[in-house]
């Protein structure tokens, strides 16, 4: 069952060290290890199944939270899911905070692929996007809205980016960012018929354009916007009507608009809009 471990009171405890070495991204991609902070991300990785291998928490959270342990423990799959009890120093080292986290997850990183219940036909693809709370929201945006998947080029922000993970609100468990080589696979999807729309301020407006075929939107770095070799794999490109004093927006507010603007389109019609 669940092994169940003695108090960590000492920070030169060695597991406690190895596991602070996930607060570096370098070290995320050697051990295949992340950090989820708090009781609403551990709710949600476990409620989504998603593998762990160490909880770590103070033993006043563990008194508040029986039925989620007991969850852990009655959990064939989770026989090897470490309970580690700490002091509040202990936890307070672990977390990438300022406020005190009670607990702290040690999750294996990409473990498993997300479930599709049905072929998805919208999608997001962002390049080279810095901002992890971009990042976040755009994850949690396009869960919001029924997005198959987000995708992110190699040189982005880490998808495993402690604030990546609290901006998503859990919903990084249900679909998990994929990095990939963003100008490969954008032509595997043009190959397959996919149109694919970057956004720009000299396309044509989005509510001119038909979202209701296979659509990927492309969005850009935060300041630079897409690079040209992208731009140039990209089938069409679309712009969010803006007030003549306004240069931009937001990267995921921009994204918040194309992706529910195309599942409008899905509801009633193309021809409503067209």
């Amino acid at each position: 069952m669940t092994r169940l471990q003695t108090l960590i009171t000492s920070h030169h405890n060695e597991w406690f060290k190895s596991i602070m070495k996930l607060h570096q991204a370098s070290e995320r991609r050697d051990q295949r290890k992340f950090l989820i902070e708090g009781t609403h991300l551990v709710e949600e990785a476990i409620a989504t199944g998603w593998p762990l291998e160490c909880l770590c928490f103070e033993e006043t959270w563990a008194e508040q939270n029986q039925v989620l342990l007991n969850r852990i423990t009655i959990d064939p799959s989770r026989e090897k899911t470490i309970l580690q009890p700490a002091t509040k120093d202990i936890l307070n080292r672990l977390s990438t905070t300022t406020s005190r986290t009670p607990v702290v997850g040690v999750a294996f990183l990409h473990e498993r692929a997300p479930k599709r219940s049905s072929p998805a036909t919208l999608a997001l693809a962002i390049e080279s996007l810095q901002d992890p709370g971009n990042l976040g929201s755009l994850i949690r945006i396009a869960a919001a809205a029924g997005v198959g998947q987000v995708y992110i080029s190699e040189d982005s922000v880490a998808p495993t980016n402690p604030k990546v993970l609290r901006s998503t609100a859990g919903q990084w468990f249900r679909s998990p960012p994929v990095v990939t080589d963003l100008k490969q696979f954008l032509r595997v999807q043009k190959a397959a018929s996919w149109q694919i729309l970057a956004a720009c301020a000299d396309g044509k407006s989005y509510w001119e354009t038909d979202l209701t075929q296979p659509t990927l939107f492309l969005l850009g770095n935060e300041g630079g916007g897409l690079s040209s070799e992208i731009l140039s794999l990209a089938t069409d490109k679309v712009s969010i009507p803006m007030a003549v004093s306004v240069e931009s927006l937001n990267v995921s507010v921009a994204g918040a608009l194309l992706l529910y603007e195309a599942q409008r389109q899905r509801l009633v019609g193309a021809s409503a809009t067209l």
